[in-house]
């Protein structure tokens, strides 16, 4: 596994030179997860995902961007956040200076869900400008989604409480991750309501009308072993998707050279 930052420049030319076009960049955010984790939840999850799926395959990981659009966090302390253009505006400068030292494909691995918006504009601006950089931008409901649930549902744990922030999911796979970092003294449930109708809730009026705490499930049934079972369903999960992209390319790139 090869971490962009940690290589020097001729490192960097030798493995695309040996078939490492592909770079993950990891979007976390800046943002309270209630007042038991850490405010870069979503930056320690993207990085982990990222770097357990180049363990995988041949792809290059860039620096995590831990500053995401988070202002439906407005009101707790300690938020940092950005316009959803200013997002998408790194995104693209980062990929036209890949695309600069031969970058051929970017994966823009998000860990936080507020950055949707950003990723909806950096690809529609990719896609106009570097129309030859492959882009896969995964949504995380729809690739890991189903595993997930399978998974505290095994365990008995109902999705209400594995929540949508600074649940029982997020808090299982920090406790694996850092456990240093996690306040389990100070877990407790908030919102457990409909998760559906709450995400409705949150994205129309914010985090703090939902859930004075932030907290947006149930964080105390959460355990390490479970957050270790979570992390690895999600890295095959985007480990087999990812794969699958990889070997259509070549075929797709072929068909439409034929006459």
């Amino acid at each position: 596994m090869k971490r962009l930052a940690e290589l020097t420049w001729p490192e960097v030319a030798e493995a695309v030179a040996a078939g490492a076009t592909t770079v993950i960049l990891p979007l976390g955010a800046t943002e309270q997860h209630g007042p038991h984790l850490p405010l870069g939840t979503d930056t320690v999850r993207a990085v982990a995902l990222a770097e357990r799926l180049a363990e995988r395959l041949p792809v290059l990981v860039a620096p995590v961007l831990p500053v995401g659009c988070s202002d439906e966090h407005g009101g707790f302390a300690g938020l940092l956040s950005l316009d959803a253009e200013t997002l998408a505006a790194v995104i693209a400068d980062c990929a036209h200076r890949m695309a600069g030292w031969g970058v051929r494909r970017l994966v823009v691995l998000s860990a936080h869900g507020g950055n949707g918006r950003a990723l909806v504009l950096a690809a529609a601006r990719l896609r106009r400008e570097l129309p030859e950089l492959a882009l896969w931008i995964p949504d995380a409901a729809t690739v890991c989604g189903e595993a997930v649930r399978t998974i505290a549902a095994l365990d008995g744990i109902p999705f209400t409480a594995v929540g949508l922030h600074a649940g029982e999911g997020e808090t299982s796979e920090l406790l694996r991750l850092c456990p240093e970092q996690v306040r389990m003294d100070r877990a407790a449930p908030d919102y457990t309501g409909d998760m559906e109708e709450g995400l409705a809730r949150l994205v129309a009026a914010g985090t703090r009308a939902l859930a004075a705490s932030g907290v947006v499930g149930d964080p105390r049934p959460a355990e390490a072993d479970r957050g270790e079972r979570y992390l690895a369903a999600q890295a095959a999960c985007y480990e087999a998707a990812l794969a699958a992209l990889l070997t259509a390319e070549p075929a797709a790139r072929a068909a439409s050279a034929d006459p």
